[in-house]
């Protein structure tokens, strides 16, 4: 029985190797790959000259944009027929439209067994590339640590008022409020929020800069990573886990009609593979991958509730809903 075991596991490795070595080869014989990414241009071109380091038979070029614009240029090519992308990846709300138009194609890479669930769709279209925390953080210097909130409905205590941050350029934060605790909770919750006479801000970089400069004591949704790099900098800032952190996915997915689609099968490995995660968490990003850890924090046990691009309709009215529930208009 051992011996048969060993057989039928040299069997499956022999199956994999071929198929692997297939998809080089054809990935060789396309000789070019094309990404468009909301990435940055330096985290771009550090993946897509090491992936050209291990396959130098193959050229990629990118187009880095904006999530909307990176959308927006898939839309207007596949309209005029013309697919020149064989790659993208972007913010959820994003590639689920791209998907929900028909815009992607389903492929699941091996790599993706070491995504949870949640970061990668369940239908096959994407797996997450890399995360952002939504976090509560706080001033260590109008703050001590024993009085931090430590959950979200910590921040209605009577102390809070006139002390608190909120960015309302986050529409998802609300709309994941909602899948957690139910749209009537969630909306009493933000009602109350509203009552302790926050101020309001634009922007997740722009609450944690002010959060550090004392504008406020504590805010109720930035960036983790964010009010960690700000405390590496000697910043006064503390961000808080309220677990399950809610978690943005930023995915990656092949694109319908993909001129190079070997290419991009490779490509999307290589970025998904833990070489190409460290190289996204060595310069800031919070890699997908369960076993790559973040270099701000880590996540070994700390529950995570990623974002379900499935709900990106939602994020339009919940825009809406949070400035009139804060009046802002």
């Amino acid at each position: 029985m051992p011996r048969l075991l060993i057989l039928l596991a040299l069997s499956v490795l022999a199956v994999a190797t071929a198929r692997a070595a297939t998809l080089d080869d054809a990935a060789r014989s396309e000789g070019e790959v094309v990404l468009y990414s909301s990435l940055n241009n330096e985290q771009i071109v550090t993946l897509v000259d090491a992936f050209k380091k291990k396959y130098p038979a193959i050229k990629p070029s990118f187009y880095r944009g904006t999530s909307e614009r990176v959308l927006q240029r898939v839309s207007t090519e596949a309209k005029a027929g013309r697919f020149a992308v064989d790659v993208v990846t972007s913010a959820g709300f994003q590639v689920q439209l791209m998907k929900e138009s028909g815009l992607t194609q389903r492929f699941v890479p091996a790599e993706a067994a070491s995504f949870d669930d949640g970061f990668k769709d369940p239908d096959g279209h994407w797996v997450n590339v890399h995360s952002l925390l939504s976090s509560m953080a706080y001033n260590t210097q109008l703050v001590k640590p024993a009085d931090a909130p430590k959950k979200y409905e910590d921040l209605l205590a009577p102390r809070w008022k006139g002390r608190i941050g909120v960015n309302l350029l986050d529409p998802e934060w609300y709309v994941s409020l909602q899948r957690r605790w139910g749209k009537d909770k969630a909306r009493g919750f933000l009602k109350a929020l509203a009552a302790q006479q926050p101020a309001v801000r634009d922007g997740h970089n722009l609450t944690a800069q002010l959060l550090a400069a004392g504008e406020f004591h504590v805010v109720t949704n930035t960036y983790a990573h964010i009010a960690a790099r700000i405390k590496a900098q000697g910043g006064p800032v503390q961000y808080v886990f309220d677990e399950p952190v809610i978690t943005y996915v930023h995915p990656m997915v092949l694109a319908k009609g993909a001129p190079h689609p070997n290419a991009g099968k490779l490509l999307i490995g290589f970025i998904l593979s833990v070489e190409g995660q460290r190289m996204l968490r060595d310069q800031g990003r919070i890699p997908a991958h369960r076993d790559v850890d973040p270099q701000v924090f880590s996540l070994r046990n700390v529950k995570l509730q990623a974002s379900d691009p499935r709900q990106a309709k939602e994020h339009g009215p919940a825009a809406e809903e949070m400035r009139g529930i804060f009046g802002a208009r």
